[in-house]
């Protein structure tokens, strides 16, 4: 009998196959058995991606074929390489995971979702077939300034990317956070753009966040340090802080129109600006 252990191992009659874990060009993930002369054990094409998980499906196997035709799933985490591509790192029993790397390009669904689209030799093997892996989590913004997709925070598994907020000035109205990724990730172009639509949300404390919709009419905040003050034009400025109070060399500008209906919370702020000032302004706690 051929299974295949908590670990990612896996076993026949009872007994380890040595090996490791591959992912082709072509989107079909391996079991290589150790050996001067690398050797297939499993092989077959991605299923699906879970927060601690990739699952594949078995189409070939030369252990007896008691794995065929049955969908496994492989015990790990995801994370975003130098060049903020998905990878997945497939837990080992000892020494460092294996890293199977999701070459293509990723993109944004309607609920900013993460979305990673690939084509694989359909089942008459000469028609190609679009497959797709949807990941679940939520946007954020780590201590390193980085804006992060969390999968599942008790294991680490999420995607940080590398890069900056597009402008150093965000109008608050506009209701939207462009992050300009600092690696090539899609289709051959440097310098792509992530952008996040939303609300700027201010409590009567003063805490700003910007909140996020997803799939099922849930929404969850992204939480910024802030100090306050006021621009050229006199505008409400709020320059963002992360939570270890670093600036993030950008700010996020409120007019009077975004207090519509609220001109006492609009005049209160533009007196705390003023007020403080001379101090330099007054930072805002998370």
């Amino acid at each position: 009998m051929v299974r295949l252990t908590r670990l990612n191992q896996i076993v026949k009659d009872g007994k380890s196959v040595k090996g490791s874990w591959k992912l082709t060009r072509e989107h079909e993930l391996q079991y290589l058995r150790e050996g001067a002369r690398e050797q297939v054990v499993v092989s077959g094409p991605l299923a699906g991606a879970e927060a601690r998980g990739l699952s594949f499906r078995v189409e070939a196997d030369s252990l007896d074929g008691d794995l065929v035709g049955k969908t496994l799933q492989l015990r790990g985490r995801w994370q975003a390489d130098a060049e903020n591509r998905l990878t997945f790192l497939a837990e080992r029993r000892a020494g460092k995971p294996d890293a199977l790397r999701l070459e293509g390009g990723w993109q944004l669904g309607p609920s900013h979702e993460i979305l990673y689209r690939f084509e694989q030799e359909g089942l008459s093997r000469k028609s190609r077939a679009t497959r797709l892996l949807r990941f679940s989590g939520y946007w954020d913004l780590d201590d390193d300034k980085r804006l992060t997709y969390v999968l599942d925070r008790a294991s680490d598994s999420g995607f940080r990317f590398r890069g900056a907020f597009q402008t150093p000035s965000i109008l608050a109205k506009e209701g939207a956070i462009r992050y300009q990724l600092g690696a090539e990730v899609s289709e051959g172009r440097r310098g792509r753009t992530v952008t996040l639509f939303g609300k700027w949300k201010l409590s009567r404390r003063l805490e700003l966040s910007f909140e996020v919709p997803y799939a099922g009419g849930r929404a969850r905040g992204i939480d910024f340090g802030a100090e306050l003050g006021l621009d050229s034009k006199g505008n409400i400025a709020f320059r963002l802080l992360t939570r270890e109070g670093e600036p993030l060399g950008v700010e996020v500008l409120f007019t009077r129109p975004f207090f519509r209906g609220d001109g006492e919370l609009f005049a209160r702020l533009r007196r705390s600006a003023e007020e403080t000032a001379v101090e330099g302004g007054v930072r805002v706690r998370w």
